[in-house]
């Protein structure tokens, strides 16, 4: 599982590397597109993405004081497909729960007015 640094690292690696190739990315770049919250640095960078290395979340190819070449692995770019899956699926069901309710409702409404109806013959 991962906590909200690291996610919020592998967002970056995963928008930054959208055909699924090496990049190379600066660490003052990750560093300025993380959350200002979590005030990383260089070292946290480097701990961030050697956790990210070690859950096969991303592949590092090369690193120095000023660079990371890395990819998103399958396992890193699943965890935000499951994400936008999750999201169209609460859409769809909202809908669903919305419309059955209209429907009930009218349902409802049209028994009644057909009793208010028929009670004014009787």
């Amino acid at each position: 599982m991962l906590d909200k640094r690291s996610e919020a690292l592998l967002r970056i690696v995963n928008k930054e590397c959208l055909e699924g190739s090496y990049k190379v990315l600066e660490v003052d770049d990750l560093i300025r597109l993380m959350p200002k919250k979590y005030k990383v640095d260089y070292e946290t960078i480097s701990q961030l993405m050697g956790y990210l290395k070690a859950g096969e979340y991303v592949s590092v190819k090369y690193c120095d004081n000023e660079v990371f070449c890395v990819s998103p692995l399958p396992r890193g770019r699943r965890v935000f497909e499951v994400e936008l899956e999750d999201k169209k699926n609460n859409k769809k069901r909202k809908l669903k729960g919305f419309l059955l309710l209209a429907f009930y409702l009218l349902l409802i409404f049209g028994v009644s007015l057909v009793a208010a109806y028929v009670s004014k013959f009787i």
